[in-house]
């Protein structure tokens, strides 16, 4: 377990001191950092409550006190988000780039020195900007992208240890395409694949802005991230429905591994959750995190969920429907309990089999740079993201306004739109028949 305790460094020349940090974070890892603050008198410290005492000869005793509460709530939030959520080995270098950051006496370095090559500034931007604003934005990188962004450090990092020793001039045509090269060798997808371009794309125009590199090749239209259409699955109306009547109380326990347990009320919240990702369009990221104070009643007694999108950070309000309604009743007027998105995606696969949405169907997915086809039950292809897909193509299909379901999916273009839903030609011709030009 972390702890963190504050103590004093006495003036060799006086009676002041300065506050030294010191960190434990596991077995026999201790780091230790000057904060830079300084106190008048040692004997003006509490040693029980390491903070500077209410006395009149210490003037800035609230803003010491208030900058150490700060640094122990963030060091601790940064240690949890890196050590638990990210499974990351957390290194004194790491803890010391945090402290130097909230401190602001990193930036400094930073922008007076062009010391930092590309792998270390790849590294720098993660740490900075999860707790920092990302200047193109305004605000601090999201938990997903930190998680997304620290994945493909750790991939290339990979290239550069084993083929690469990346500078920014070697950011070249030649470099993208032995680096792609390498991940189909490692069975990355193309998608996949197509993020570390893009993640990599992102960091070299920040080096680039901060005049840290000179070599633009990234911004020619070669040094394009892979993208492949891959023919995910969606519900329909009617699998949905089969979803919402299923009985899970003869459902017998599944062991999915060693510390998972797959009961009957799990799937209840599982299949609950998704239902509400069915009927609103909500990433999970968002249905999985909606509380009661998200729940909006009108004048005429309509209901909504109002957030703020988790994604792009955009306020958005969504009328609830009977599918959610019963649900919310159901938990007295709440909606359901989080929980971990990997055990919403084994338990929905489970829900799909009971529910028998089986019919075979062929996927096919470019691994290693191959195109390979699987065929398999329906409900091995339905996840978390599944809900979203099925809620855009089936508000498409029932007539709703394209800008409308638009606006509730944050698609910024219709032909983004268009290709995310599952919507055959078949099925767009027979909705535009229906408009009164064709009667």
């Amino acid at each position: 377990m972390a702890t963190i305790t504050f103590r004093l460094r006495k003036s060799t020349t006086g009676k002041g001191a300065s506050i030294q940090l010191t960190f434990h974070y596991g077995k026999a890892k201790r780091f230790r950092y000057s904060t830079g603050l300084k106190i008048i008198n040692f004997k003006n410290w509490d040693l029980n409550k390491m903070r500077v005492k209410n006395v009149v000869e210490e003037k800035f005793k609230t803003e010491i006190n208030n900058q150490l509460n700060e640094l122990t709530t963030q060091l601790e939030a940064h240690f949890v988000e890196l050590s638990l959520n990210q499974k990351l080995n957390v290194t004194n270098d790491i803890l010391k780039n945090f402290c130097n950051h909230f401190f602001n006496k990193s930036d400094t370095k930073l922008e007076e020195t062009n010391t930092k090559e590309f792998i270390e500034y790849y590294d720098w931007f993660i740490t900075n900007y999860s707790t920092k604003p990302v200047p193109t934005t305004g605000r601090p990188l999201g938990k997903g992208t930190v998680r997304t962004y620290r994945n493909s450090f750790n991939i290339i990092k990979r290239f550069n240890d084993e083929l690469y020793k990346l500078t920014y001039d070697k950011i070249t045509l030649q470099f993208y395409d032995d680096f792609l090269e390498w991940l189909y060798a490692q069975d990355y997808s193309a998608n996949y694949s197509g993020t570390q371009i893009k993640v990599l794309k992102t960091i070299m125009q920040s080096a680039t802005d901060k005049d840290f590199n000179h070599n633009l090749d990234f911004r020619k239209r070669y040094f394009r991230k892979p993208v492949e259409n891959i023919d995910n699955v969606y519900l329909t109306n009617d699998e949905i429905t089969r979803i919402s009547d299923l009985d899970f109380s003869s459902f017998q326990p599944i062991k999915k591994n060693k510390t998972l347990t797959i009961k009957a009320k799990m799937l209840e919240v599982a299949r609950d959750l998704f239902l509400i990702g069915c009927s609103t369009g909500l990433r999970v990221s968002d249905y999985n995190n909606l509380q009661e104070e998200n729940i909006f009643t009108d004048d005429d007694n309509m209901s909504f969920f109002r957030i703020i999108m988790q994604k792009g950070h955009k306020p958005i309000t969504i009328p609830i429907n009977t599918t959610v309604r019963k649900i919310l009743k159901k938990n007295q007027n709440r909606p359901p309990k989080r929980m971990p998105e990997q055990h919403i995606n084994y338990c929905i696969k489970i829900i799909g089999e009971l529910a028998s949405i089986d019919e075979l169907t062929v996927k096919t997915v470019t691994k290693g740079g191959t195109p390979t086809k699987i065929t398999t039950p329906k409900y091995n292809l339905i996840s978390n993201h599944t809900s979203r897909r099925s809620f855009c193509t089936n508000a498409y299909l029932s007539g709703m306004n394209t800008s409308d379901i638009m606006a509730i999916s944050g698609h910024a273009t219709e032909k983004v739109f268009y290709n995310y839903i599952k919507v055959n030609d078949l099925q767009k011709a027979q909705k535009i028949a229906k408009h009164d030009f064709f009667s």
